[in-house]
C-alpha cells in the first residue's frame, strides 16, 4: 500500500502562520498587527532559545544591514526615528534568521499558500471597488491587492505542482492559481501582470530540470545565462521604449503615474549625500519641507506613507550607497545562490523562492518593498538568501563525506 501523505504541525509552524499572517493580513488586523507579529515572533525565538541562538550566530552577516540603519542616527535627519526603526528592522530580521532553523521550505511554502489564500478568500467575499473601477479586495489600493495576488498565484502553482504535497491541498492549489488570473487582471495592474509572467516560468522550468541527466542540465544552464544576458542588454539598450509602449497600449501613463519625476527628484537627493544618505526612515517624516512638498505635489495627506516608487533610489536617499550595497547583497545575493541551489536540487518549494525573489527584484525598480520593519518580503528575501546558503552547505557537506569513501564503501582514515 501506498503510505498516506500527511501534514505535520508543530508549535514552530503555529507562530510563524501567526506571524505571517498578521503581516500579510495587517490591513484586516488593523493596530493589532504588529501587534501580533511581535507576539508570535518573540515567542518563537523564546520557544527554542538555544537554536535561535545558534541560528544568529551562524547568520550574523544578516544583521549588518540594521546595525547600518541603527547606526545612521548618528547623522540623521531624525535620529529618534533612525535607531527605533532600525531597532524593528533588526527584530523583523531575527525572526526570518530564526524562522528558517525552524521551519523547512516545503512547510514554508505551504504556510504562505493558507495565509495568502485567506487573503484572497476575504477578498473575494468582502472586497470593494476603487476609484476607476479596480478592485481593491481587502486591501488599502488596488497596488496592494495586486501584489499580493502576484505573490498568491506563485505560490499556490508550486503547491499544486509539489509532488510530496497531498492531492487535495495540490487541487486546491490549482484552483487559486486559476483564480488568480481573473483577479489579476480586476486589479487593472499591468505592471503586476508583467512581471508575475516570468516569475511563473521558473517552476516549469524547474520541473524540467528535475529530469535532465547532468550534461543536460549544463547545456540548459548555459543557454538561460547566455538567454538572460542577452535580455539585460535588450532592456539597457531598448528598455525605456519598450516599456513607454506597453504601457501606452494599456491605457497606462507613460511617466508611471509621475515616478518618473519622483525618480529625478529622488537622484538630486542622493547627490548631496551619495554614501551615507540623510539617515534611515528620516526623509518621509511630517514636518520635513522637501517629503511636505512632494506629498502636495502628488496630492497626497501628508504623512501617508509616500515614496520614490523605485527600491534603489528610496532607500539610497535615506542609508545612501553604503546602505543599499547591502541590501543589493541581500537581494541579489540570495536570488543567484537560489537559483544555484534549485539548479542542483529542483522542486517545488525552491523554485518558489527563486519566484519569490525574482519578483522582489523586477518590482524593485518600481516600488519599494524592502527593508522595513514588519515587512513581509523583507523577511522573505532574507530566508531565501539563508535557505539557500544552507542547501548549499549540505550538499558540499553531502560530496565531501562521499568523496571520503573508498570504493569499497569504508571510510578513509587518512592522517
Amino acid at each position: 500500500m501506498i503510505p498516506r501523505q500527511q501534514i505535520t504541525i508543530s508549535l514552530a509552524t503555529i507562530l510563524v502562520f501567526g506571524a505571517f499572517a498578521a503581516l500579510v493580513l495587517n490591513a484586516m488586523f488593523g493596530p493589532l498587527a504588529a501587534l501580533t507579529f511581535m507576539g508570535c515572533a518573540g515567542l518563537l525565538m523564546i520557544s527554542n532559545i538555544q537554536q535561535s541562538m545558534d541560528s544568529v550566530m551562524r547568520w550574523w552577516f544578516v544583521l549588518l544591514l540594521p546595525a547600518y540603519c541603527m547606526l545612521t542616527a548618528l547623522w540623521s535627519l531624525y535620529p529618534v526615528n533612525s535607531l527605533r526603526y532600525g531597532v524593528q528592522l533588526a527584530f523583523t530580521l531575527v525572526f526570518a534568521i530564526v524562522m528558517t532553523g525552524r521551519l523547512s521550505t516545503r512547510t514554508l511554502m505551504r504556510l504562505m499558500f493558507v495565509v495568502y489564500g485567506i487573503g484572497v478568500l476575504a477578498s473575494i467575499g468582502f472586497g470593494r471597488t476603487g476609484t476607476g473601477g479596480a478592485w481593491l479586495g481587502v486591501f488599502g489600493s488596488k497596488n496592494a491587492f495586486a501584489a499580493h495576488m502576484a505573490v498568491f498565484v506563485l505560490v499556490a502553482a508550486a503547491v499544486a505542482a509539489d509532488r510530496e504535497t497531498p492531492l487535495w491541498l495540490r487541487l486546491t492549489g490549482l484552483a487559486g492559481a486559476l483564480a488568480s488570473g481573473p483577479l489579476l487582471v480586476l486589479a487593472q495592474s499591468a505592471g503586476a501582470i508583467l512581471m508575475v509572467a516570468p516569475c511563473l516560468a521558473i517552476l516549469p522550468l524547474t520541473l524540467l530540470i528535475d529530469r535532465l541527466t547532468g550534461m543536460q542540465r549544463l547545456f540548459l544552464a548555459v543557454m538561460i545565462a547566455l538567454g538572460v544576458a542577452a535580455l539585460g542588454l535588450f532592456v539597457l539598450v531598448a528598455g525605456d521604449a519598450l516599456l513607454a509602449e506597453v504601457l501606452e497600449g494599456s491605457g497606462k501613463d507613460p511617466t508611471l503615474t509621475g515616478r518618473t519625476d519622483l525618480w529625478a527628484l529622488g537622484l538630486s537627493y542622493i547627490a548631496e549625500r551619495p554614501l551615507q544618505g540623510l539617515g534611515y526612515r528620516s526623509f518621509w517624516v511630517v514636518g520635513f519641507g522637501p517629503a511636505e512638498q512632494l506629498w502636495a505635489m502628488f496630492d497626497v495627506p501628508s504623512g501617508a506613507g509616500f515614496n520614490f516608487h523605485n527600491t534603489y533610489i528610496s532607500n539610497a536617499v535615506e542609508i545612501g550607497l553604503i546602505g543599499l550595497g547591502l541590501q543589493i547583497a541581500i537581494m541579489y545575493g540570495g536570488a543567484i545562490l537560489m537559483a544555484i541551489y534549485t539548479f542542483a536540487r529542483p522542486n517545488a518549494a525552491n523554485a518558489l523562492l527563486l519566484s519569490l525573489q525574482a519578483l522582489m527584484i523586477l518590482r524593485s525598480f518600481i516600488e519599494v518593498e524592502v527593508f522595513f520593519e514588519f515587512s513581509i518580503r523583507s523577511i522573505m528575501g532574507v530566508a531565501t538568501l539563508i535557505y539557500a546558503c544552507q542547501g548549499l552547505i549540505a550538499l558540499r557537506r553531502n560530496r565531501a563525506e562521499r568523496l571520503q569513501i573508498h570504493p569499497g564503501g569504508l571510510l578513509s582514515h587518512a592522517r
